[in-house]
């Protein structure tokens, strides 16, 4: 039986909010000679992030979930 998991519009909002980070952060990697910590420091900025290790916890997490959701 599958289970339904109900999750708050602030939830949701979160989510979708970091798929993006995680969605920017694969792309700007994708250009030759991008630098982790530049793409870090540079997406603290533009989301207001409290510091570039924040971008790193919700790449993990993203990567995760969407693990988690492929069923792998």
């Amino acid at each position: 039986m599958d289970e339904k998991i109900i999750k708050t519009p602030f939830r949701i909002r979160k989510e979708a909010r970091e798929l993006a980070i995680y969605n920017e952060w694969n792309e700007l990697m994708r250009q030759p000679g991008a630098m982790a910590s530049a793409v870090d420091s540079y997406l603290r900025e533009k989301y207001d992030l409290g510091a570039d290790s924040t971008v790193w916890a919700i790449r993990k997490r993203v990567g995760r979930r969407l693990k988690q959701a492929s069923g792998v």
